[in-house]
């Protein structure tokens, strides 16, 4: 946003130096990207009088001038234009005079043997203009008022400095020269004015509008006003043309001009169309009624304003009048209903529309105008009607034009909003001032108060704010053009202490001050993370916001881009992405990993914390030489990857099938189970997701509960070391071969002979699988070897033959099978 100085001065009193005023509105939230001094360009051209001209004798197009700037001796200047003269007024660059539009330093020198001691000067050569014809001639009656010698930047008004400024998202009040200079008021505690503004005209309540609800909705209007007894030839005044042109506007007629400066000074965009195009559109006189906001229709076209036809279609919202397309809603206007030289009557449009419905439609036909912007940070509708009602008395002043009548959707909403404002909370929440007293003595120059009743209201009264008196402190209604970001009691506590200064305010540390450490799960995640950079893995980070592609999805109130407009419900899917990426680049693997957030939508809006990752490819980091074989890791070894990262935190994870996962292949993923609670999966993506182009290599992924990973492996007897003594005596081995079913689990299996095996038992091994087609296709035959100790005493044979056989025993009868000889 652009503004300068000249015109805030003109609602504000400024009492400071540009830089001071700069430093002041970013350390209050509004940052000057940069200060542009504008007479820069001209500084060393004055204000110069012709007194004769003489061709010069060695050229036929020169002249030799001598020119009064008001010093002892005239200025002898060789000129070049056909349009030099005496007795004319002219802007003149003195010597070592730097015109940065030509790039060129005024010296003395001679030209043709004869002297030059200056130049006289074009709008062109000034950067005023694109293009000149001739030197500049100042209208005399102009020029007399000022004193020969007078600053060029004072006659050509660059005496002004712009404020570029960066308005953030909470701020929509920023994108207003009101808003800018009511902040300005604020910061420096001076006078602030608001425009003169005569409510005369008739107000109707159209209800025959036929407005679509998505775009329309609630804190929303829409308004059409017909004037007529307008000259579109008619152009903008000076000082309307210098406010624009410092914003960044370039001036085009006085009708289109006054729409752009309400846009600049209101924050309220506007749109005027031609009363007579529309009629030829409709092929009748147009009605107010006439004008509908509506979704747009695939196969409707629309040439706008920047000459682009743009091919429409659902997700954009349009202005139809007589259901004929005129304008796309709150970003650009149509050329075929354009304001023009012709111009005699229009209609002139405000209105108020859904931030996210023109986000949508700005992002759909890929441009972003000074009206989208505002409409998408959102603006209040109460200023509506006010900005109308402003446009109209600056029309007014250029042409005579009868009282028309303003049509809006709604009726305004006179209803009070007052926001609760808690004397004993603000002091709760700031603390004391500290304020230094030289008039104390030397122990005791810092006092602390808290901030007085007049300190509070004066600041809330300086942003515009009205106070009315209560018991716990006061009731506060909030400014239109502030109700955006002001809603609650403590968004007014951070504006008083915004303008009181943080600094001001007395220091809170802990007391006593004790250090902070990790806590034993963020030491878990930490080894954990460790653990998977040390195995080959790298780190990733995704963005937590993603497009709108289902219902299950949390959409966020104001999104700033349709691609972030919900909140994501799972990050396998942007891992496959960045694998996608990889692959594209032509890298061998890609093996990642990401700690990370999701959210969920039903059965409560929920949060939960993943680690996520990726696994395409073979890491040959360890090898110089990449041999060619398959590069290509098999489900055992990428699961073998993900169990050698966990070995950290000395968990035992069981795999138990999976097939109820939709974007894994239903026999090569799993469940992932510790201490008989889910933590997890790990699997290979559905060959469908390769079919689909949505993965380009079959890849693995895994997603572990995080919070879940660090309770079990916190606990008491497994994170804190404990030292075992090293057994004394021998143990016994046994082994046992059985033909199970291929449904029974090997883990499962384990754990019932770990169960029935008692003190004795010490540990269970699979140690051989066989598969035969003399089994069955449905039968396996496991080898397990089981060992003996114990801590006491050497092992015999008698000690443990009835507890194998028992272990043998269950075992047959549970997996229904039995022992191979």
């Amino acid at each position: 946003m652009k503004v300068s100085q000249n015109w805030l001065k003109s609602l504000v009193e400024i009492n400071t130096t540009p830089d001071d005023l700069s430093e002041k509105l970013s350390i209050g939230g509004f940052e000057v990207d940069s200060l542009i001094d504008c007479s820069l360009n001209v500084k060393g051209v004055v204000l110069g009088k012709v007194i004769s001209v003489v061709k010069h004798q060695n050229s036929d197009k020169l002249s030799i001038c001598n020119v009064d700037i008001g010093g002892s001796n005239y200025l002898q200047i060789i000129c070049g234009a056909n349009n030099i003269k005496p007795n004319i007024y002219v802007y003149v660059a003195t010597i070592g005079t730097y015109l940065a539009s030509i790039d060129l330093t005024i010296k003395r020198s001679e030209i043709r043997g004869t002297t030059s001691e200056g130049m006289i000067c074009s709008l062109e050569e000034l950067g005023i203009e694109d293009t000149s014809d001739g030197i500049a001639i100042i209208n005399e009656e102009f020029a007399s008022k000022y004193k020969l010698g007078t600053s060029g930047a004072k006659l050509l008004d660059l005496e002004d400095y712009i404020y570029d400024l960066a308005i953030t998202a909470n701020r929509p009040d920023g994108m207003s020269v009101i808003g800018i200079a009511r902040e300005i008021s604020a910061l420096l505690e001076t006078k602030f004015s608001f425009p003169r503004l005569e409510n005369k005209y008739q107000i109707n309540i159209c209800n025959n509008f036929d407005l679509c609800t998505e775009a329309i909705s609630k804190n929303c209007l829409y308004s059409i006003t017909q004037i007529n007894s307008v000259n579109g030839k008619e152009l903008s005044p000076n000082w309307l043309k210098d406010r624009l042109d410092k914003s960044g506007i370039k001036s085009i007629n006085l009708l289109v001009d006054i729409t752009n400066y309400i846009l600049l000074e209101q924050g309220q965009p506007l749109h005027a169309f031609d009363k007579e195009k529309l009629k030829n559109l409709i092929g009748r006189d147009v009605l107010p009624e006439d004008f509908a906001v509506r979704r747009a229709r695939d196969n409707e076209t629309l040439l706008c304003l920047n000459g682009e036809n743009y091919e429409l279609n659902e997700n954009i919202t349009i202005i139809a009048c007589n259901d004929k397309p005129v304008a796309i809603a709150g970003v650009i206007g149509g050329l075929e209903t354009s304001v023009t030289d012709n111009t005699s009557s229009i209609f002139l449009e405000g209105g108020v529309f859904n931030p996210v419905v023109i986000r949508k439609s700005s992002k759909e036909i890929g441009i972003r105008t000074e009206s989208s912007s505002r409409f998408e940070k959102g603006i209040s509708y109460k200023n509506t009607l006010a900005s109308v009602t402003r446009a109209i008395n600056i029309l007014e002043e250029y042409f005579d034009i009868s009282n028309p009548i303003i049509n809006t959707s709604i009726e305004f909403d006179k209803t009070k909003i007052l926001i609760p404002l808690r004397r004993k909370r603000i002091h709760n929440l700031l603390g004391p001032l500290v304020i230094r007293n030289e008039h104390f003595d030397s122990n005791k120059k810092l006092v602390k108060r808290n901030l007085s009743d007049t300190e509070i209201t004066d600041k809330l009264r300086l942003i515009g704010c009205n106070l009315s008196n209560k018991e716990y402190g006061w009731d506060v209604e909030v400014i239109p053009s502030r109700s955006q970001d002001l809603l609650r009691e403590i968004d007014l506590i951070e504006e008083i202490a915004r303008l009181v200064g943080y600094d001001m305010f007395d220091l809170n540390l802990p007391s006593p001050i004790k250090p902070g450490k990790l806590t034993s799960a963020q030491n878990a995640l930490r080894k954990l993370k460790n653990g998977f950079i040390d195995v080959g893995f790298n780190e990733v980070l995704s963005y937590s916001l993603v497009s709108e592609s289902n219902d299950d999805l949390i959409k966020i109130s104001n999104p700033l881009l349709l691609e972030t407009s919900c909140l994501r419900n799972n990050i396998w899917q942007e891992h496959i992405k960045i694998c996608n990426q990889n692959i594209k680049s032509g890298f061998d693997y890609c093996w990642i990993f990401e700690v990370g957030n999701i959210f969920h939508k039903k059965p409560d809006l929920s949060q939960e914390e993943l680690l996520n990752g990726a696994i395409y490819g073979n890491n040959k980091f360890e090898k110089w030489i990449r041999n060619s074989k398959a590069n290509h890791l098999n489900y055992y070894e990428a699961r073998g990857k993900l169990k050698e990262a966990l070995t950290v935190l000395n968990l035992k994870i069981e795999d138990k099938p999976n097939n109820t996962i939709d974007f894994l292949h239903p026999g090569r993923s799993s469940k992932l189970f510790t201490e008989g609670n889910e933590i997890g999966y790990f699997g290979e993506i559905h060959p469908n997701l390769i079919n689909e182009k949505k993965a380009l290599k079959k890849m693995y992924i895994f997603s572990l509960k995080v919070k879940k990973i660090t309770d079990a492996s916190t606990r008491k007897n497994k994170w804190i070391p404990v030292f075992n003594q090293y057994p004394t005596v021998p143990k016994m081995e046994r082994d046992i071969n059985f033909i199970f079913n291929k449904k029974y689990l090997v883990s499962e299996i384990i754990s019932q002979i770990k169960k029935s095996g008692k003190k004795l038992l010490e540990d269970v091994n699979l140690i051989d699988v066989y598969d035969d087609n003399n089994f069955g296709n449905e039968y396996v035959s496991y080898t397990f070897r089981l060992s003996y100790r114990d801590s006491e005493k050497t092992l015999l044979d008698s000690d443990i033959i009835s507890l194998h056989e028992k272990i043998v025993e269950i075992i047959e009868k549970k997996f229904d099978t039995k022992l191979r000889d």
